[in-house]
């Protein structure tokens, strides 16, 4: 797995916390994604899901109450889960396996355009953006000392983290009879939060549809429209390579006009549903979302949507993460329906910084 944390690792040397809790927990989160998302990650296939929830929840516990201090006396679940300290222990685990999975898991789709920095609470996040024009030459006279005077210029931008929150609620009996199971949680949290990041991230660019150049937008899919933008995208950033991103959906649009070349295209287009190259362009693909609190599940991705990015330049999308996440938990004596509450809280901001030049073009 990816390098841990400073203050993961901190963590985890004072209370004596297993390290390899981490990347299981991260070979735990690749199969579920793998699987249900299909998602290119490596992962242990050795052993079922359904193995690796169950010996996962139990991991949580154990680390759980050796931390607690609790390991080794012989409570009943309702003394057990009732103590503040088992409860401090419970938050700290799983916040500290969440944050842990953040850096290699909530990007990476969007890994080839965007970038993270971290920061303390209070940390200001401020991007120096250097020009990306170039000088003008003039022609003068023999006679004449100077040309056209010019200078660079750098401009400022600055991202302003925001807290993003999940409020979970269990009630009292799922808790004491065991039914909650730790890993499972953890995993729709990281889920939920991988989600929403990646929507910021995707909206950085989406929006900006309205404000772009002319050159750097098309309203249809053509042949020669796809060509032009990409060279445009390239030309505009060195010369850079260029790949078009989109939804499955937005990159089947993408066909040759000549019928001819069609039918040469059935045996990939068939089997993954796009080209992978067209006109020497590399096509990749953005797994869509749905909106969960949609009744319809509508998508979260425009499906008529392509982006023409240059992705060995400057990350289009700048990711500033403030702080570590924050958990609190309201406990069940304190709730009249007899629920635990607890709410993790997240600050981040998302923003298009860069100098580099960028196309979108609309295909259907």
């Amino acid at each position: 797995m990816g390098r841990l944390s400073n203050n993961i690792l901190t963590f985890s040397q004072e209370q004596g916390v297993d390290v390899n809790l981490y990347a299981k927990f991260k070979d735990y989160v690749n199969h579920y994604r793998a699987v249900q998302f299909k998602a290119n990650v490596d992962f242990d296939n050795t052993k079922s899901f359904e193995e690796k929830n169950a010996k996962m929840h139990e991991d949580i516990e154990q680390e759980v109450l050796k931390i607690s201090g609790m390991k080794n006396y012989k409570f009943t679940n309702t003394i057990l889960k009732s103590n503040p300290v088992y409860k401090w222990a419970v938050d700290a685990i799983i916040t500290s396996l969440i944050e842990s999975i953040i850096p290699d898991v909530v990007i990476q789709d969007f890994q080839q355009f965007a970038e993270i920095q971290y920061g303390g609470y209070g940390d200001t996040f401020t991007y120096d953006i250097d020009s990306s024009d170039l000088f003008i030459l003039s022609k003068i006279s023999n006679g004449k000392r100077h040309a056209f005077g010019q200078r660079q210029f750098k401009n400022q931008e600055t991202l302003i983290p925001e807290a993003r929150a999940i409020t979970v609620e269990t009630d009292l009996y799922r808790i004491l009879s065991g039914k909650r199971n730790l890993a499972e949680y953890a995993l729709k949290v990281v889920l939920s939060f991988e989600e929403q990041l990646q929507l910021d991230i995707y909206n950085a660019i989406n929006d900006t549809y309205s404000s772009l150049g002319a050159n750097f937008k098309a309203a249809a899919f053509t042949q020669a429209g796809f060509v032009q933008l990409a060279e445009r995208v390239s030309a505009a950033n060195g010369g850079a390579a260029v790949t078009a991103f989109g939804t499955k959906t937005a990159l089947s649009y993408v066909l040759p006009d000549n019928d001819n070349l069609k039918l040469g295209l059935g045996t990939e287009y068939s089997k993954i549903g796009y080209i992978r190259d067209f006109m020497n362009v590399d096509m990749m693909q953005l797994n869509q979302k749905v909106e969960w609190k949609s009744g319809d599940y509508e998508f979260r991705l425009d499906n008529t949507r392509l982006y023409f990015i240059s992705t060995n330049v400057n990350k289009l999308v700048k990711i500033a993460i403030e702080g570590d996440m924050m958990t609190f938990t309201d406990t069940t004596e304190k709730q009249a329906n007899l629920y635990e509450t607890q709410t993790m809280q997240k600050r981040w901001a998302v923003g298009l910084v860069t100098n580099a030049k960028y196309g979108i073009m609309d295909v259907a």
